[in-house]
């Protein structure tokens, strides 16, 4: 009859495939992936806000400039219209000169009375934008702290299972033999985790190869403790 250890390999097999299928699902959780994307909707609408934000600051800079060009414009209108009718300009054409200078600074206020105008609506809109930015930007926030949740919550179920079946693999793994151990481990290594298959109708369910009549023979013959290995995959064979 064939050595229990080789069929608590096989058991020590199925619990180390599983865990790396729950260490897998713990990487590749859906929650996982939401508050990847919470993150990334989060951090884009912070991006607008400091955009907007800094067209905003321009803005000012701008409207501030604007404001005061338009102070020393209106100072000189005033000075030159104090000239115009001071009596201190007498000449005819000295006056009507005078008279366009004035003209013309008047009509220089008013477009840049304009242009200041346009921009504190632009701002006046801008900073309603980044109030809509902030609100959308809290409530990113708060969906971002519910993802964490949510993900925290799945890491935790899985984590559990992991922990379970890390129990359940020691149990399994407690009565087997060093040497047959650290040959299973150094196999699994190897064969990307399966180092135990049963052999079945002449067959390795490893690697589906079926092994030669004189192996089979030898295998048959062999001592219920012996390891025995497919000799097309080299993994371990658990005889039925």
């Amino acid at each position: 009859m064939i050595d229990d250890q080789f069929q608590r390999l096989l058991t020590v097999q199925d619990h180390d495939t599983r865990i790396n299928q729950l260490r897998h699902r713990f990487d590749t959780l859906a929650e996982r992936a939401s508050l990847v994307a919470a993150q990334q909707a989060c951090q884009q609408i912070h991006q607008q806000r400091e955009a907007k934000q800094v067209e905003r600051l321009e803005l000012q800079r701008n409207l501030k400039r604007n404001e005061d060009e338009l102070a020393a414009l209106e100072d000189r209108v005033k000075r030159e219209n104090d000239r115009l009718y001071s009596g201190e300009v007498t000449g005819t054409r000295e006056l009507l000169t005078l008279q366009e200078e004035v003209n013309g600074l008047r009509s220089r206020c008013s477009e840049m009375e304009s242009d200041a105008l346009e921009l504190m609506e632009a701002i006046e809109q801008i900073e309603s934008e980044v109030v809509d930015l902030e609100t959308s930007f809290e409530a990113a926030g708060g969906e971002v702290a519910a993802a964490q949740q949510r993900l925290a919550e799945a890491e935790a179920v899985v984590q559990a299972e992991i922990e379970q079946e890390n129990a359940a693999r020691s149990t399994a793994a407690s009565d087997i033999s060093e040497a047959a151990l650290a040959s299973y481990e150094g196999l699994r290594t190897r064969m990307g985790g399966v180092a135990v298959a049963r052999l079945s109708n002449g067959t390795c369910e490893g690697c589906h190869l079926a092994l030669s009549a004189m192996e089979l023979d030898r295998i048959r013959h062999a001592p219920a403790d012996e390891v025995c290995y497919c000799e097309e995959c080299g993994r371990i064979l658990v005889r039925t």
